[in-house]
C-alpha cells in the first residue's frame, strides 16, 4: 500500500505540472490564436501526454529498459481513449456551465484598472475533463502499461522488469 501511495503521489506531481502545460497551451490556442476549442483541447492534451509518458516512465514507474515499443502502443491507446473522454467532458462542461468571468480590478479614487481576468467556465470544464482523464490514465499505466515492473516492497530501489 505504501508503494501505491508513493506512485499516486508521483503521478499527481507529474500530472499537475502536465496540467499546467496543457492549460497554458489550451488557453493560448483558444484565446490568443482563436482556434476551435476541440482542436485546442486535443493539441494541448497530446503535448501533456508526451510530457507525462517520459516523466512517469522514469520517476513514477521507474522503468529503465530501452525497448518500449509495445508499451508505447498500449500507452498511446489508453491516452487516445482518455483524450476522447477529456474532449467530451470539456465540451459537456462548456455546454452545461454558464459563462462567467473572474477578474481582479484595482480601483482608487483616481485610478481604475483590470489587473487580470479569465473565463471561469473554461477553467471549470478543463478541471473536470482533466480529472476524468487522470483516473483513466493512472489506472491504465499501473495495470496495463507498466504492469511488468515489479518493485521490492522492502527495498524500493530494487526493481525488476519481467
Amino acid at each position: 500500500m505504501k508503494l501505491v501511495i508513493k506512485q499516486i503521489t508521483k503521478f499527481v506531481i507529474i500530472g499537475l505540472s502536465a496540467v499546467l502545460v496543457d492549460l497554458i497551451i489550451y488557453y493560448s490556442l483558444t484565446e490568443l490564436f482563436k482556434f476551435n476549442t476541440d482542436i485546442s483541447k486535443a493539441c494541448s492534451f497530446m503535448v501533456g501526454t508526451v510530457y507525462t509518458y517520459y516523466l512517469n516512465k522514469m520517476w513514477t514507474w521507474r522503468y529503465t529498459e530501452k525497448s518500449n515499443r509495445g508499451m508505447i502502443v498500449t500507452f498511446a491507446s489508453i491516452y487516445f481513449v482518455s483524450m476522447l473522454i477529456n474532449i467530451f467532458v470539456n465540451k459537456l462542461g462548456l455546454t452545461l456551465i454558464p459563462p462567467f468571468e473572474v477578474s481582479l480590478n484595482i480601483q482608487t479614487a483616481d485610478y481604475s484598472t483590470n489587473f487580470f481576468s479569465f473565463k471561469g467556465q473554461k477553467f471549470i470544464a478543463f478541471f473536470f475533463a482533466t480529472l476524468a482523464s487522470a483516473v483513466i490514465n493512472f489506472s491504465g499505466q499501473k495495470f496495463l502499461v507498466f504492469k511488468k515492473v515489479k518493485v521490492d516492497l522492502k527495498d524500493e530501489t530494487k526493481i525488476e522488469v519481467s
